[in-house]
C-alpha cells in the first residue's frame, strides 16, 4: 500500500495531494526509518501517519531534495520531485501541514 502525501490546513482538510499508486514512498520509507541522520523522514512509516508543521517544512524539503538527488530510478526521482513541489507550495501558506498518510 502506498503512502500518499497531502498538504492539509488547520482544519485537517486536504488542499492538494500526491498519490503513491506505485508505492514509491512506501518502499523508500523502509530505508528512511533506519536513517539516524534525518530529522523528518525517519518518522515516515507505511503503518501510520506522519504530520509535519510549517516550522519543520524547511528541514523536510532539505531531506526530500537530498533523497531525490540520490535516486537513479526516474520513477522514484520524479515522484519525490512532485512531493517537493507540494511541500514548497504548502510552505508559502500559514497554518499548513504536510501529512504522509500510511495505511
Amino acid at each position: 500500500m502506498g503512502i500518499d502525501v497531502a498538504w492539509i490546513d488547520d482544519r485537517g482538510e486536504i488542499q492538494q495531494e500526491v498519490g503513491d499508486s506505485h508505492e514509491v514512498v512506501s518502499r523508500l520509507s523502509f530505508r528512511w526509518s533506519k536513517l539516524s541522520n534525518t530529522v523528518c523522514l525517519r518518522f515516515v512509516v507505511p503503518w501510520g501517519d506522519a504530520v509535519f508543521n510549517q516550522a519543520q517544512m524547511a528541514e523536510l524539503l532539505t531531506e526530500l531534495r537530498s533523497e531525490a538527488a540520490g535516486q537513479a530510478a526516474p520513477l522514484f526521482r520524479e515522484h519525490l520531485e512532485k512531493i517537493i513541489e507540494l511541500v514548497e507550495r504548502a510552505s508559502a501558506h500559514t497554518h499548513a501541514y504536510i501529512k504522509f498518510i500510511g495505511d
